[in-house]
């Protein structure tokens, strides 16, 4: 299970499990040092057949070490507690390219245990149209911009955003089912079927072969499409030279700033505001991709925190952390942690001592 940053590849997992008609283990994986996902899918199925993360990094840059491991654990419990599935889901910049070859290679023992059902990615429908370009095919949008204000200038391509949008087309290309999501976010029918119809035809440009399902509500993940008969990545000839080929290093320029916030209490309106303008308005020093966090607010107790372009939501926690903290992933240059500590300060109720 995989999608770009912000797409709701966690709401769909949980939508999923909430079913109960599959005993199904998962494995999570974020970039940064304190993660998020791993939390939200276990504290909405307490009953769950087993959930690891895998924080601090994507698991495709070390799919022979964390990946390997997390499901030789988890071979090791089917043998006393059977599983129907397991259910990996990657960080929003993952290439599946590594871990794909290591999930088909019939030579790796364990090929007697698993075998791969299925690659679903989920594609923002609403952000869609802002970060692939306005022309009829995807070569509008291989260095365009993504995830900001359609009302914004968009800065100048960086390294790290170029690493990102390869990111993204190459989950496309590898996909059995594009999940068009956040359809009911768009105003109208009308307007629905105007970002949708544009965004299948540059979806299919990519990767022909792919279902596409269009979900106008949050639904649970579709049936899995089931082994092929032909190698995932074929599309992949589809895309610009420098996106068909794995890369060592494929996040360099993306950079991840952890700010712990111990004690601190923060103004609602003044939260959202400031994770708006960080997300929307691209400054000369500052380039936010996405947020996600939990803090303490004023009235409201313990808060999640989740934004990417103009979509920002605060939700409730059910449960204390040792030290709320916020995660912010960019452009690694534009991404400081003593400019994103000092437009944090202006929505505390008192001066941030961050750590």
């Amino acid at each position: 299970l995989t999608g770009f940053l912000g797409a709701g590849k966690t709401t769909r997992l949980n939508r999923t499990l909430s079913e109960g008609k599959s005993r199904i283990a998962v494995i999570e994986n974020e970039i940064g040092a304190l993660g998020v996902d791993g939390s939200l899918v276990a504290n909405a199925h307490t009953e769950a057949d087993g959930v690891i993360e895998l924080a601090n990094g994507c698991l495709c840059c070390s799919a022979e070490v964390d990946l390997v491991a997390a499901l030789e654990a988890l071979i090791r419990r089917h043998q006393l507690r059977p599983l129907d599935r397991i259910i990996i889901e990657t960080t929003g910049l993952a290439d599946l390219g590594p871990v794909i070859s290591l999930l088909e290679d019939k030579t790796d023992p364990m090929a007697e245990d698993l075998y791969l059902d299925g690659t679903v990615t989920v594609v923002d429908l609403c952000s869609f149209r802002r970060w692939v370009g306005t022309g009829d095919g995807p070569i509008q949008s291989w260095s365009s911009g993504f995830g900001m204000s359609s009302s914004q200038a968009q800065p100048a391509v960086g390294p790290g955003r170029l690493a990102a949008l390869r990111s993204f087309w190459r989950q496309v290309a590898f996909a059995d089912q594009l999940i068009l999501s956040k359809a009911d976010q768009v105003t109208t029918t009308k307007d629905m079927w105007e970002a949708g119809e544009p965004a299948i035809k540059i979806l299919q440009g990519v990767n022909p072969v792919a279902e596409i399902i269009f979900e106008e509500e949050i639904r649970p993940l579709p049936a899995p499409r089931g082994p092929q008969t032909s190698g995932r990545g074929e599309c992949l000839g589809c895309l610009p030279p420098a996106f068909q080929s794995p890369q060592a290093a494929h996040l360099e320029g993306v950079g991840c700033t952890t700010l712990q916030l111990p004690g601190l209490l923060f103004q609602e309106d003044g939260l959202l505001r400031w994770a708006r303008q960080l997300l929307q308005v691209p400054k000369e020093n500052l380039e936010v991709w996405r947020i996600k966090g939990l803090l303490a607010v004023e009235g409201r107790g313990l808060m999640l925190l989740q934004g990417t372009g103009d979509q920002v939501n605060l939700d409730p926690w059910p449960e204390a952390v040792k030290v709320p903290f916020v995660v912010c992933i960019g452009e690694k240059g534009r991404l400081q942690k003593a400019d994103l500590e000092a437009s944090l300060a202006s929505c505390a109720t008192a001066t941030p001592q961050l750590q």
